[in-house]
């Protein structure tokens, strides 16, 4: 059965996909003839000599979104080209692209190009065009990646999302008036400093596809892939996330490898974590928060993270790791240097607001003093022991009834009220011996804070609610009656009401809970 997909068609994904990033992106603009985006403020009549800086441009096939159009704006790429899916774009594109932001720019082009055959054919027989017809053009070649320990026999290292690192650094670089030539340094130097390895629990499946491009073992994944749906470099057994980060750490670092980063103690580092289509955003997190604790125990000070769907494939189930040593201090002023590319991830940052020594207030709730001094005490010991033997019942009777609870759950809830109950009432029983009976509003707010912690969910919060109104409304001038402990019962059941936003007869807690108090008011101290 072929897999679903929300497309327009196969062949008409890769334009439509465009046609919407420039709908809304206003400070880009498609040329769709060519598959090409621009920066808009190349291109505005009468403005593009304010842009004549060195200009950045880079592209290659689609199915990689947000790559490569997403890394267009000021600050980064002057325009990029796209080709279909997994395809490098043709060199008539190519071309168009370099002259859309390199004709009558003295400042001249740098075209980055992904290490693929096909997109260093392409794009080196563009560049070859554009010299010719006189524009000043430099190619640089990206390739970062760790899957292979030697290179011999091979297309050489290819190019994944730590490139993106260069997008950034060297965008900025050049936005601030550096040459051609300073760039093309940059880049050099950049590479050298740079790794990535990948992996994943699937392959990715072609728009109008009927099955991934190739398949993992359950319970295995695949080590070193690269965006084009080929397969790693070996296949590992699957782990947990720190089994899993630990893996790729080892071969990003391996000292047998020509591919290796040399990662040392004190180094500073850049890291990105790259979904690759279909890792939830708990799972980046986990993966993240690993990647980071990791590299910290090798004695490595992680400066920048920047996480999130950057350079996929398709709908590959898997994540790139890319590791970028900050050997020189410009690069991480330029990194945070603002761009207005959408797809660029951009962290938040501390600034001279706060910059300072962070100060953590008491977050733990209590009674004010005047509460304190004015709480509600029972007047006779009989009320306390009353209160006591009331809450030793419940502890003591709940756990029969804990299935039997669960069944009539069933009938209109998931089942779980009896073992709901039960997570508070374990809690509870511990705190039996020390409970203030004599002062009810204590006990409430004790019964308060044991519903939302120790119950959870929706139940939980709602006797929260209803516990703390209770207690806040017990009035502590006058004597204990009947009428005084209704009122407080009613303000519970209010409470409920406005913040679970039931009713009576909404089939909820207040159905039970309502009629009991509207007993308790009608009754008088002496029944």
């Amino acid at each position: 059965m072929p897999a679903f997909q929300l497309l327009a068609s196969s062949e008409k994904c890769v334009d439509e996909g465009l046609l919407a990033v420039a709908a809304t992106n206003p400070g880009l603009y498609l040329i769709p003839q060519h598959r090409l985006m621009v920066e808009r403020g190349r291109l505005v009549k009468g403005r593009s000599g304010d842009r004549r800086k060195v200009a950045l441009v880079s592209g290659g096939g689609s199915g990689h979104e947000p790559f490569s159009v997403g890394y267009v704006g000021v600050g980064m790429l002057a325009a990029s080209t796209a080709g279909h899916i997994f395809t490098s774009p043709p060199p008539t594109d190519i071309a168009a692209a370099i002259t859309a932001v390199g004709r009558d720019n003295p400042e001249g082009v740098l075209v980055i190009v992904f290490n693929y055959t096909g997109d260093r054919i392409n794009f080196g027989l563009a560049v070859e065009r554009c010299r010719a017809a006189g524009m000043k053009v430099e190619m640089y070649i990206s390739g970062e990646d760790c899957a292979l320990t030697q290179l011999e026999g091979t297309a050489g290292r290819r190019g994944l999302c730590g490139t993106l690192f260069i997008f950034k650094i060297v965008g900025a670089l050049v936005e601030g008036g550096a040459s051609l030539e300073e760039a093309v340094d940059t880049c050099r130097k950049l590479g050298n400093a740079l790794g990535t390895i990948g992996v994943a629990a699937s392959g990715c499946t072609l728009p109008g596809g009927t099955s991934p491009l190739f398949e993992v073992p359950e319970g295995r994944l695949e080590l070193g892939l690269g965006v084009h749906g080929e397969t790693g470099a070996a296949t590992i057994k699957a782990g947990s996330p720190k089994e899993v980060v630990e893996t790729m750490l080892t071969q990003l670092t391996r000292k047998d490898s020509t591919t290796r980063l040399p990662l040392q103690e004190g180094d500073k580092v850049a890291v990105m974590v790259n979904n690759m289509g279909c890792l939830s955003q708990l799972e980046m997190n986990n993966l993240t928060k690993e990647i980071v604790s990791q590299l910290q125990s090798l004695g490595v000070s992680v400066e920048r993270v920047y996480a999130g769907m950057m350079m996929t494939s398709l709908d590959m189930r898997g994540l790139h790791m890319s590791v970028l040593r900050l050997l020189d201090p410009a690069w991480l002023p330029l990194l945070d240097a603002p761009t207005t590319a959408p797809a660029w991830t951009a962290p938040c940052l501390l600034n001279h607001f706060t910059a300072g020594e962070v100060l953590i207030p008491n977050l733990t709730l209590t009674l004010t003093q005047e509460k304190m001094d004015h709480d509600y005490i029972f007047s006779e010991e009989a009320q306390a022991q009353t209160l006591k033997a009331c809450l030793e019942s419940v502890v003591s009777q709940l756990p029969r009834h804990e299935q039997d609870l669960n069944i009539l759950d069933t009938v209109c809830g998931d089942g779980d009220c009896g073992s709901t109950l039960m997570k508070g009432i374990t809690v509870l029983s511990k705190w039996m011996s020390t409970l203030p009976v004599t002062q009810p509003r204590q006990v409430l707010n004790v019964l308060g804070e044991v519903s939302a912690d120790a119950m959870g969910g929706t139940s939980g919060g709602l006797y929260s609610i209803m516990f703390t109104a209770i207690a806040a409304s017990l009035s502590s001038t006058a004597s204990s009656s009947r009428k005084m402990w209704a009122a407080a019962l009613r303000a519970g059941c209010q409470a409920i009401s406005k913040y679970g936003g039931a009713t009576q007869g909404d089939r909820t807690m207040l159905d039970a809970l309502v009629p009991a108090v509207e007993a308790l008011e009608a009754g008088s101290d002496d029944d």
